[in-house]
């Protein structure tokens, strides 16, 4: 329903995500490609448009600029869609989540759910909203 109300206000749905599995040899990026073909086919059979997915496979300490929170991949998108980064929102639910969109200059949402029950929320990455699930995101929007 979440990602439903944000497509209807006219909201791109593009995926970010780190995939160090591929770097440790534990998935393959065809594999990770089919992960995120399926979520993409799933959600649009509820009529829901993920219009990208990007992804990183990098390791940390192979220090690239698209591993979050670096925000090489969140350039990619916006120059590939032309997004206005002032009116974009990050939706995560990790801390590099939400530096990651605290240095590309957008809001920045935490979801509690998932890694975020373990969030530690400094104030210098304290996110602009927080929500219980993507399904209360329009109690912020």
């Amino acid at each position: 329903d979440g990602l439903r109300y944000l497509q209807e206000k006219g909201y791109l749905l593009i995926i970010i995500s780190n995939q160090s599995w591929i770097a440790k040899k534990r998935l393959t990026r065809e594999e990770v490609d089919q992960c995120f073909g399926s979520v993409c086919s799933q959600l649009a059979k509820e009529k829901i448009k993920i219009t990208a997915y990007y992804y990183c496979p990098h390791q940390s300490l192979d220090k690239c600029s698209c591993k979050k929170p670096e925000i090489g991949l969140l350039e990619r998108a916006k120059r590939e869609y032309s997004l206005d980064f002032s009116a974009s929102y990050i939706i995560g639910d990790m801390e590099d989540d939400i530096l990651a969109g605290k240095r590309a200059g957008v809001k920045t949402i935490l979801v509690k759910s998932g890694s975020a029950k373990k969030f530690s929320s400094s104030p210098s990455v304290r996110a602009d909203y927080v929500i219980p699930n993507i399904n209360h995101i329009n109690e912020v929007m």
